[in-house]
């Protein structure tokens, strides 16, 4: 369909003609265009694919209002409008009549029972993920309707794994495109290089080249950096190897890792699910004497008698009792590991990487920061490498040979590493 006030740049057609993708996420720069693009894909579909109702949905009305002016701007005289929070716009097509639902996620519950040929998401990453999980996405699923996300980035969170979707999943309903700002032509080219020099270089980052900060809502600072295509040579005096390993939990995945407690490089990692706990014992006992290295492993709830079974079968075992304070240690032990390079793993190992990226942090009530994936995701790699860390630490090297998590090292002596309260006393870290 031909608009008077609307022809699409080169980036905004290459979106356009990806309409055969269900799930299409648009992740770009301020001012890039995608209000417009957004009006006119609606339009475009409502006229030539499928009449019906289409919705556009935003976390606030006067973010959905922008979508009624692009609307109106694109095609004047072609839409009604009538109502107000929701607005509905009324378009008789050539295929038939057509209605676009403006609706807000500041009223949630006004959005179930409501079904859509298609659905735009604006200002996606500012749209809670349950929101989408219960009042969003089923509003396409009768229909089988398409959604088209857009978005300026909001840290790794929800829209960050939506959006890595259309790169990861191989799953062509899905493709995800990246723009910054200056991807339209008619974006002011002086106006970057202003902003470079004024802005923080975060707020640009994220603002204007459209990037997903690692430290958004992100744990690992410089993950990147801690990964590496080519295995550097096995030193001549061997390797000193710990086993981290966390257990399953239900539909959970139980994940052993070995590391080199000199260097901090993974060796080998193992993940599985659904297994008996006979089979997983079994895989995690020759993962370990494979390795011949220290099993530091979640001895929490499930991983209690899972931890008593395996001592009798493996000559060295550390349980380590995961609770609030421990937890938050360990993983910061794993933090100070990630941004100071002393832990790598293979880029191979992408499901490791793509847990470290999106692992979140959250300030409870008092203060107090708790360590968790996101929901819906799983931390099992997250874990079961802060333990090997933490092993590496324990028993492997001279603290701040392998990873500085206690200051007092000096004159090549090493003291116990506390988390939270927790010291090794024997084989199980007990609270003291």
């Amino acid at each position: 369909m031909e608009f008077n006030f609307y022809t699409p740049h080169a980036a905004q057609q290459e979106i356009h003609n990806a309409r055969g993708a269900r799930f299409r996420t648009v992740c770009c720069g301020r001012r890039f265009g995608k209000t417009m693009l957004a009006a006119a894909e609606l339009l475009d579909c409502a006229a030539l694919v499928a009449p019906g109702d289409y919705g556009w949905i935003a976390p606030t009305y006067w973010t959905a209002a922008r979508g009624v002016e692009a609307l109106g701007n694109i095609a004047p005289g072609m839409v009604t409008f009538k109502g107000q929070n929701p607005v509905v716009g009324h378009f008789d097509g050539p295929l038939g009549e057509c209605r676009f639902i403006f609706c807000s996620t500041d009223n949630p519950d006004s959005i179930p029972g409501l079904g859509f040929q298609g659905v735009v998401l604006d200002e996606c990453a500012q749209i809670g993920k349950r929101t989408y999980d219960v009042s969003i996405r089923p509003t396409i699923s009768q229909t089988s309707g398409w959604q088209l996300a857009i978005s300026t980035p909001r840290g790794r969170n929800w829209f960050y794994d939506l959006h890595t979707k259309g790169f990861e999943c191989g799953d062509p309903a899905y493709r995800s495109f990246i723009f910054p700002s200056d991807a339209n032509p008619f974006f002011p080219r002086d106006e970057m290089g202003l902003a470079r020099a004024t802005l923080p270089e975060d707020v640009f980052r994220q603002e204007y080249l459209a990037e997903f900060l690692e430290d958004g809502a992100g744990v690992f600072r410089g993950v990147d950096g801690c990964l590496f295509s080519v295995a550097p040579p096995v030193p001549a005096d061997g390797l000193r190897v710990v086993v981290g390993v966390d257990v399953a939990k239900h539909t959970d995945w139980t994940v052993c890792i070995a590391l080199d407690a000199v260097s901090g490089r993974c060796l080998d990692m193992e993940r599985f699910n659904q297994l008996d706990w006979p089979v997983q014992r079994e895989r995690i006992t020759a993962f370990a004497k494979r390795w011949g290295g220290r099993v530091v492993m979640d001895a929490t709830g499930v991983g209690d008698p899972v931890y008593d079974d395996l001592c009798r079968v493996l000559p060295s075992v550390t349980g380590f009792k995961i609770t609030g304070p421990s937890k938050r240690g360990l993983v910061q032990g794993l933090m100070v590991a990630v941004e100071q390079r002393r832990v790598s793993w293979p880029a191979a190992w992408e499901v490791v990487t793509g847990e470290m990226k999106r692992y979140e942090y959250e300030m409870g009530p008092t203060g107090q920061i708790s360590y968790n994936a996101p929901s819906g995701f799983h931390d099992d790699c997250v874990i079961a490498l802060a333990l090997a860390v933490w092993g590496a630490a324990e028993f492997g090297k001279p603290a701040g040979n392998m990873i500085r998590l206690d200051a007092a090292a000096s004159g090549g002596s090493r003291q116990s590493v506390s988390f939270g309260g927790y010291r090794p006393r024997g084989r199980r870290l007990t609270l003291v």
